[in-house]
């Protein structure tokens, strides 16, 4: 059960980074195209490549942990004995999730906010709380990846613990 709701994760996680690339390059080159040959451009492209840019780097930081592809440095991890990586990994996991809960909860905040003022972007005229989404809903897929990564800590025998890592 938990795979399949990983795996349906995953997808929508890939699908969102997938299509906002897509769109990003697309729009870049019509743009480019528009003010090169026919010497005109459109007012909202560059406002809706930056905000598309945001979503699809959020998405991807929930795609690198569950790839375990963040940067880390593991020097203080080398440094420590052995019977204490395993807890000093489980600690690392620990503070991302606390980070994560509170990026996802005042982001959430932020996009409510956002949403009660009724603020438009200022080219495309669009709500601006679909823009600050981003932060609540990549900070849960987050979340949920640290959680698998956590748990995997604590499936792992005792001479495995170094092939985990998360932030660390």
């Amino acid at each position: 059960m938990w795979n399949k709701l990983s795996r349906l994760l995953a997808l929508f996680e890939n699908t969102i980074v997938g299509v906002l690339i897509i769109y990003a390059s697309g729009m870049l080159f019509s743009q480019i195209i528009a003010r090169s040959v026919f010497n005109t451009s459109f007012s909202w492209a560059e406002e809706s490549v930056r905000y598309a840019i945001i979503w699809m780097v959020f998405m991807a930081s929930s795609i690198a942990f569950r790839n375990n592809a963040h940067i880390s440095i593991d020097v203080i991890k080398q440094v420590l004995p052995k019977a204490l990586q395993k807890p000093f990994q489980i600690l690392i996991c620990v503070l991302c999730l606390i980070t994560t809960f509170l990026l996802a909860w005042f982001g959430w905040q932020l996009a409510s906010r956002m949403m009660m003022f009724g603020q438009l972007s200022s080219a495309m005229e669009l709500p601006m709380y679909w823009f600050y989404l981003a932060i609540p809903v990549s900070s849960v897929c987050m979340f949920i990846r640290i959680s698998e990564s956590l748990l995997a800590l604590f499936k792992q025998p005792k001479q495995q613990s170094e092939n985990v890592y998360v932030g660390a």
